[in-house]
This record gives C-alpha cells, sequence and structure tokens, in this order.
C-alpha cells in the first residue's frame, strides 16, 4: 500500500512495497514515474490523475509487472482519493492548508496465480461457447463476443478468401480498388462501444488491406503479429491506408495483436484483437491468450468450412439431379417446391419428377432415400433414373415399385460387394398415373405418406392408398388403386420432411397440411410455396422437404 499527494510524490509506502520489488529504494518523496519499478507508469500516473480530478475510485484494475529479470507478474492495482495527507510542501496548493491535503491511496495485489487460473476456466468455458454451430459466421462472431472484454476492447474475425461464407464466391473475384486488395470477409465483430464506431467494413463484406501490411504478413506466415504499443508515425504501412489511420486516431487505437486463425497446413484467416480505452498495452501473456482462444475457434471455423463446402457440392449435385421445367402436358398443371434440409450430415435424398407417357397420361413421382449426405444424394439419382426406365415400360404403379424394390435390393448387394462398403439403398416411394381421359388415377406406394387431393370446392382429404413397405427391403408385392377425380382437383404428393417435427406427431402435421392446402389461393405455384411456408416457417427444416402439386384440367 502507499499513499501520493496532489502532486504525484509519494508521501507514506507499507514496507512490502519496497520488499516485494514493486517500488524503487528510497520512494518516498520520489515522483509516481520515478518510483514505480516495471509498470506502464504512464498509464499509472493518468489514473491516478482522473481519480484526483473526479474523485471515482479504480478498482481491481490488472496491469502487468515486468522485472529486469524478464518476470512477468500480474497485479490488480485500486485506488481512491482520500483527504488529510501529509503533503511534503509546506503550503498546500490544493487546500490551502499547511502540512495537509488530499491525496490517492494505492495498494496493489499480486494476483498472477488467480489470474493464471482464471484464465484457464475462461478457455474451458470458451470451449463451451465457441462452435456451438457449423456456421463459419457463427463461429467467428462467437469468437468476438468471448474475447469482448475479457481481452480486448475490439476484436474483429476476417477470414480469407479462400474460406466460404454460406454460398457467396470467392474474393478474389473481386476487383481491387487502388492500392488495397480483398483478401477477407468480415465474418465477426465486437466492441466495447455501440455502434462499432472503430469498424470501418460491415459483417459480410469484402475487407480491404495495403501491400504490405501485418494481414498479409501474418495471413502469409501463420505467425501471429503483436504490437503492444501501436506505431502511427510517417513511414508506416498506415501511410497506405488512410482511411485505417484515421479511425485509429479517432478511436485512440494504441495496442494490437494479430493472431492468424490456421490448421496445420493452412491459414483460415485473421483474429485482431485491439485495446483503446483500456491504457494498458497488451502483453506477450495476453499474446498467448489470444493465440489459445483463436486455436480453439480455428478448429471450429475449419470443421465448419468443409461442412459448407461439402453442403455446396451436395446441393449443386443435388439441384442436377432433381428436374428443372416440370410439365405435365395440356390436360395437368404441376408445381413443386424443395427445401434442403439444416442436419449437419447434410442434404438428404427427397426427390419427385413428372413423366409424359403414352395417350396423354401422365406420371408423377415422389420418393425419400434413407440417409444424408453425397450418397443420399446419389442413390436419389439412381432411383430417379431408375423410376424414368421402368416408367418408358408403361407398368402399372404397383409393378413399377416392384420391380424398383428389387433392383434396389440388387444394388445392396452390389455395394456390399465391394470392399465392405455398407451401401444399403433404402427409400420410399409415391407413384401415381394419371389418364385424363378416364379422369382416373391409379396410385400405389412403398412406405412413403399417403397424396392429398383438394377438390374444386376447397375442401381438402387424404387418399387410403394401401402403406406398402419401403423399397430396397425385398417384402413386395405392391397395391394399387384407382380413384377418380373431377377437373380441377389438386393432387398433393410431398415427402415426410413436410408433416414431421421433433415436438409433434404426424397426425398433427397431417391436419397442418390440410389445412395449409385448404388456402383460397388459385395460382398453383404460389399455393405450393405459401403451403411449404406455413408449415415450415422461416427456419431451415430439420429434414428436406418436398412438394409436388398436380391440378387436373385443361390449361
Amino acid at each position: 500500500m502507499s499513499v501520493w499527494d496532489h502532486r504525484l510524490r509519494c508521501v507514506w509506502v507499507s514496507s512490502l512495497f519496497t520488499k516485494d520489488r514493486l517500488a524503487t529504494q528510497g520512494v518516498l518523496g520520489s515522483p509516481l514515474r520515478d518510483a514505480m519499478r516495471g509498470f506502464e507508469a504512464v498509464s499509472v500516473e493518468r489514473m491516478v490523475r482522473q481519480v484526483l480530478r473526479d474523485g471515482k475510485p479504480i478498482i481491481d484494475h490488472e496491469f502487468l509487472l515486468v522485472s529486469g529479470y524478464g518476470e512477468e507478474r500480474m497485479i490488480s492495482l485500486s485506488l481512491w482519493k482520500t483527504d488529510a495527507v501529509d503533503t511534503l510542501d509546506s503550503v498546500d496548493s490544493v487546500t490551502g492548508t499547511a502540512g495537509s491535503g488530499i491525496g490517492v491511496c494505492m495498494t496493489l495485489t499480486d494476483v498472477t496465480r488467480s489470474r493464471a487460473r482464471r484464465r484457464l476456466a475462461l478457455l474451458s468455458e470458451a470451449s463451451r461457447r465457441i462452435g456451438t454451430t457449423l456456421d463459419v459466421m457463427t463461429t467467428a462472431q462467437e469468437l468476438a463476443d468471448m474475447a469482448v472484454p475479457l481481452l480486448a476492447d475490439y476484436v474483429t474475425v476476417d477470414l480469407a478468401d479462400a474460406v466460404p461464407i454460406g454460398e457467396t464466391p470467392p474474393l478474389n473475384r473481386l476487383e481491387p480498388v487502388r492500392a488495397r486488395i480483398p483478401v477477407f470477409r468480415r465474418a465477426g465483430v465486437a466492441s466495447i462501444h455501440p455502434g462499432l464506431p472503430e469498424s470501418t467494413f460491415p459483417l459480410g463484406e469484402a475487407v480491404y488491406v495495403p501491400r504490405p501490411s501485418p494481414f498479409l504478413n501474418a495471413l502469409e506466415s501463420g505467425r501471429s503479429h503483436f504490437e503492444p504499443v501501436l506505431d502511427t508515425s510517417r513511414g508506416t504501412w498506415l501511410d497506405k491506408d488512410p482511411i485505417r489511420a484515421k479511425v485509429i486516431n479517432r478511436t485512440r487505437m494504441h495496442s494490437v495483436m494479430m493472431v492468424p486463425l490456421k490448421t496445420s497446413d493452412e491459414v483460415l484467416g485473421i483474429a485482431v484483437f485491439v485495446r483503446n480505452d483500456n491504457p494498458v498495452p497488451f502483453s506477450h501473456d495476453d499474446l498467448l491468450f489470444a493465440e489459445e482462444l483463436v486455436l480453439r475457434a480455428s478448429l471450429h471455423v475449419y470443421k465448419a468450412h468443409l461442412y459448407t463446402r461439402e453442403r455446396s457440392a451436395m446441393l449443386a449435385l443435388q439441384r442436377n439431379l432433381l428436374p428443372h421445367d416440370l410439365y405435365g402436358g395440356p390436360m395437368v398443371e404441376v408445381a413443386s417446391h424443395y427445401l434442403p434440409s439444416d442436419m449437419h450430415e447434410g442434404v438428404g435424398g427427397d426427390w419427385y419428377d413428372v413423366i409424359r407417357l403414352t395417350g396423354g397420361r401422365v406420371a408423377l413421382v415422389i420418393g425419400d432415400v434413407v440417409g444424408h449426405g453425397i450418397g443420399a444424394a446419389a442413390t436419389m439419382g439412381q432411383m430417379r433414373t431408375a423410376v424414368h426406365t421402368l416408367a418408358t415400360l408403361d407398368l402399372p404403379p404397383d409393378e413399377l415399385l416392384t420391380r424398383l424394390d428389387a433392383l434396389a435390393v440388387r444394388l445392396s448387394n452390389e455395394n456390399e460387394n465391394a470392399d465392405g462398403f455398407n451401401g444399403t439403398v433404402v427409400a420410399s416411394c409415391l407413384y401415381a398415373v394419371y389418364d385424363p381421359s378416364r379422369k382416373i388415377w391409379s396410385m400405389a406406394r412403398a412406405g412413403h405418406p399417403a397424396p392429398m387431393v383438394r377438390s374444386p370446392s376447397g375442401e381438402v382429404a387424404l387418399v387410403d392408398v394401401p402403406g406398402g413397405t419401403g423399397i430396397g427391403y425385398g417384402l413386395s408385392p405392391y397395391e394399387s388403386i384407382d380413384v377418380e377425380l373431377p377437373e380441377g382437383s389438386i393432387v398433393a404428393l410431398y415427402t415426410d420432411g413436410l408433416i414431421e417435427t421433433r415436438n409433434a406427431d404426424i397426425d398433427m402435421g397431417l391436419g397442418r397440411l390440410r389445412k395449409a392446402l385448404m388456402a383460397p389461393v388459385s395460382d398453383l405455384a404460389e399455393l405450393c410455396r405459401h403451403t411449404v411456408d406455413t408449415m415450415i416457417g422461416p427456419k431451415a427444416p430439420s429434414d428436406d422437404v418436398a412438394l409436388l402439386l398436380a391440378r387436373t384440367g385443361p390449361r
């Protein structure tokens, strides 16, 4: 403990102050800048003057103490204003009294061990708070939020152009702006100040940096850039970046760390830690802590990066396998809507198709391959091709499903014999053929949800088509039924993702679907979108969703 007068000279000091090497010998009577050893004395002096000025105490402000031997200790500093301090002046210029006046009491507590324990606890907390999803933007923002104000006053997380954010194009397709190049995209940002006054680039947008700059050095070398006292003088890289220089001066940034997000062989981006309000410069201990935080985030960003890349590939594959232009001929109007799931395993194997047959007849098919990922999407392509081929044989629905079941069993056996690969092909399917000359629908299903029909008057009912077992079990045959429907009827085929949720059973989902299809919407495509939006809502579904609508009658 020590006491300092209004001129920041030491007037009293405890014995531990010098024994614990916190101050120089002969500290009594010395100015604060000369007395404090190993501290950022200018910052401490600024805080003492602040307490003298406004009387508001400062409690438990942590400083790094560096001994002459390079030993780092974390010191907690507290300051409060006090009266009746014995001064070194015969007449105190502040109070006008002799021998006493106002001053500041200072306590210093070594919290090195408790701080280390706290940081270990914070790293454990970071493992829980960072990487809660497989979304790179969310992960980057979680890192920024974790570090502010814990470590820094302002933090940005920018991902390199090789890391896709969603399905955005790579940044190297963007045109350079003068001497600055778009190397990053802003994925996370946090500040202790409302409105992010330090930020010059919004979330999701390209981040431009000059060449050369510490940003590019960290990106290319994979090593952190540590600048405890930020150099803003002429002749630095900031000469080529006047926008950043202006913001740095305006917001009083004085200490910075740039830590690359990286894996063993790839740099994913860079996290920038800045202090402006906190007067204490970053220490090497802060850098180590930041690198630990970023390492944890890097692993999750990399996983999210791989997931995003694989998901984009699966979506592209599925889009290519699904039909683009559905046409049911002059007597059947069709519309469809498809939503991929948000499951970590990737998109599923939902598919649908409209096949024109001889004699003006039209076949509608919808199916769902069990599983998710590339394998499910590829199997879906096989099933769709097989149904197209079988449809050309003019088979009735029950016989077509029987042959499709046998084909799936054969494919499963072939996959199993290929180096022990477990490639079991299991799917559900509904196949329906409409004959406009008789106004008859012939339908059969294999473990698939039954279709619904909306009558011209607007009533909606479930069609009782015999269920049958799924495709791939070898338990056929199946059973067809014929249903006569008046012109203007709407037949709805759908996958189970539309009616099944984690919080409700199928019967409840069917009831909601019935109400959605009863909406007074005449346009078929609009009714299709309205139905899916009503059933799913704004969030991505937990399973793939496919809906196929067909309205009979002349167009």
